[in-house]
């Protein structure tokens, strides 16, 4: 896991672009504490931070150079299947001098091109540059866990793991993207594609690949999550269950490949706890494995009585972390910094403790349940969309069995909100919209709606399997973006295996009635994995997530008379976005007042 940074042009570059690439790189150092390197050529300079977790040798150092001196690589990120890959290729004839990923992906990718992409199993973004033809290609992994961040400047292409990077360039344009700022306050939503915050800076797509020659930028789709709804269909329950049981199993095997201690995040839900048991019961996990929880105690949200109980069973060490509203007050400029980007609620200064606690126990590769809702349809919201797939395809019975079924588990009001709002034509959409965001412009409003991509794509769905698929294109990245910063901040390796892409695949390509079945979210789930965690938390029926107890921090004074001030702030420097003159008392919305405006003085916009 790394941080890289580079800057390339069709001219001659100079001293001083070499200045901003070591400042650039200086600022990622966070992500790769153990080494440095550069390369720097006549119109190409490359920059790298290396955080060492397999093969801790200089092997390991970047930028990493081929055979034949032509080729230049900086990575971010793990092929977890590397072992097997470097096998394939010396069957092919590539030699090999190091035991480092690293050497697999670069060689991979001149025997067999962008194809390469396809083989990888793993998290990355990267850059190779061919100083003979003077070609940089780019790409990142299928869901965007690893960032890649990009600005064309001067005739230059500048590119880098964070914003803040890019920010550093002295000269660079800083007008703020106002279609991100409608997509924030609305639908809480980041990271939707390839928009960042500031206009002139993009986010390279996940999924995506790019080639910079002659001074064009070419960017293009490489894995469509698309081509895989609904090829399945024809499996049975037995099928399906056995099938995510094997894809999981072998997933965090992959992940558990390291040189260097591993641990992992606990909650009281599903996804995490069915980690840990299958570290304990199919990978040898040994007694103490230590796991890193966030406490509320005695908050009702607080899970720590599951994770107790799941103790009885697993012999795991809990340290626990106790995020206060007081230290999310106090650290909340370190915190903005940290995310790059506003974030969209309190959930995320959670992990970013979680984050920090795991460091100070030493550990730097964790694994986390993220994905594992997207996988297995786990947010209760997506009650409303399988209803509405049922009611639009005219099926009746099944629709009023599910409807019943949802009533009597006592499942969260947001099915029905999701269900009603998609029945809404185009007006009533955006006029129940408006009449939840009173603080915004009308004008404001009118003019980005018809624009926003989550208005236009995320809820153009016709049941629940593509509702599924809407996550894994707009929604999941917010989520990655900052698992990948607050764990980053600490030098720390965040690895997520309900993110391998063989489980996404199969899981978009199976029948909807083994997602939700007789009211219950995450059946095929529970069906295939349920063994690995305890029946207190298999048989929960509430949904809480990695929950913060947002609304009693955002109700204490001494965040009610921040919030007013930072929306004073923003108000009267988007006199044209915010309207009332008291802030929203919404905790969420207040949150995301003062990320925008601590972020717009922090990164001085």
């Amino acid at each position: 896991m790394c941080g890289i940074a580079g800057i390339i042009s069709q001219h001659p570059l100079h001293k001083q672009d070499q200045d901003a690439l070591k400042e650039m790189t200086r600022l990622l150092k966070h992500r790769g504490p153990d080494d440095e390197g550069f390369f720097f050529h006549q119109n190409c300079i490359l920059g790298h931070r290396r955080l060492s977790i397999i093969d801790l040798s200089k092997d390991g150092h970047q930028p990493f150079v081929s055979d034949d001196n032509r080729y230049q690589l900086v990575f971010n990120g793990e092929i977890y299947n590397y072992i097997e890959l470097r096998e394939t290729l010396k069957k092919e004839g590539v030699r090999f001098r190091t035991k480092t990923d690293t050497e697999v992906l670069l060689k991979a990718y001149l025997r067999w091109g962008a194809d390469c992409l396809h083989a990888f199993n793993g998290m990355f973004a990267f850059a190779v540059y061919d100083a003979q033809e003077r070609i940089l290609f780019m790409a990142r992994d299928r869901f965007g866990v690893k960032p890649l961040y990009y600005l064309a400047h001067n005739d230059k292409l500048c590119f880098a793991s964070e914003l803040k990077a890019l920010l550093s360039i002295n000269g660079i344009p800083k007008e703020i993207n106002e279609q991100a700022l409608f997509d924030y306050f609305i639908f809480s939503r980041t990271d939707i594609h390839e928009e960042t915050f500031l206009r002139n800076v993009k986010r390279l797509p996940k999924g995506h690949k790019a080639v910079f020659k002659d001074g064009e930028l070419k960017v293009s789709r490489w894995w469509d999550p698309g081509h895989y709804l609904n090829k399945h269909i024809s499996d049975s329950m037995e099928v399906c269950a056995r099938t995510v049981r094997e894809l999981l199993i072998d997933s965090v095997k992959l992940r558990l490949r390291s040189d260097v201690p591993v641990g992992s995040c606990l909650s009281g839900g599903l996804d995490s706890t069915i980690l840990t048991g299958i570290l304990f019961e199919e990978c040898a996990a040994k007694e103490g494995y230590p796991t890193f929880t966030a406490s509320f105690a005695p908050h009702r949200i607080d899970e720590t009585k599951y994770i107790d109980a799941l103790n009885k069973r697993l012999p795991f060490s809990n340290h626990r972390a106790y995020p206060k509203a007081s230290a999310a007050y106090e650290r909340l400029k370190e915190f903005v910094y940290t995310n790059d980007e506003p974030t969209t609620n309190a959930t995320f200064f959670s992990q970013f403790e979680v984050m920090e606690l795991a460091r100070k126990q030493g550990v730097t590769v964790l694994l986390d349940g993220q994905g594992g809702d997207e996988d297995f349809t786990g947010y209760h919201y997506f009650h409303g969309f399988l209803g509405y797939g049922l009611w639009k395809r005219k099926k009746w019975g099944a629709f009023l069995s599910q409807l019943l079924a949802t009533l009597m588990r006592g499942q969260d009001i947001l099915g029905y909100q999701t269900f009603g709002f998609l029945l809404l034509n185009d007006s009533l959409r955006k006029k129940v919209l408006r009449k939840k965001f009173p603080h915004v412009q009308q004008d404001f409003f009118n003019r980005h709606a018809g624009q926003s991509v989550i208005y236009n794509e995320f809820f153009d769905v016709d049941g629940l399997n593509t509702a599924q698929l809407r996550h894994f294109q707009y929604k999941l990245e917010h989520l990655l973006r900052s698992e990948d910063r607050n764990s980053m901040r600490f030098s720390i390796e965040a690895r997520v295996p309900y993110l391998d892409y063989r489980l996404v695949e199969y899981v978009l390509g199976i029948r909807e009635e083994f997602k939700i079945r007789n009211g219950e979210t995450k059946y095929i789930q529970k069906e295939a994995l349920g063994r690995y965690t305890i029946p207190q938390i298999l048989n929960r029926r509430d949904k809480l997530g990695f929950a913060t107890p947002a609304d009693e921090w955002m109700r204490m004074g001494f965040w009610r008379e921040l919030t007013q001030a930072n929306y004073t702030k923003v108000q009267k420097r988007f006199p044209h976005i915010f309207s009332q003159a008291q802030a929203p008392r919404d905790a969420t919305e207040a949150w995301k007042i003062n990320q925008l405006a601590v972020w717009l003085e922090v990164f001085q916009l």
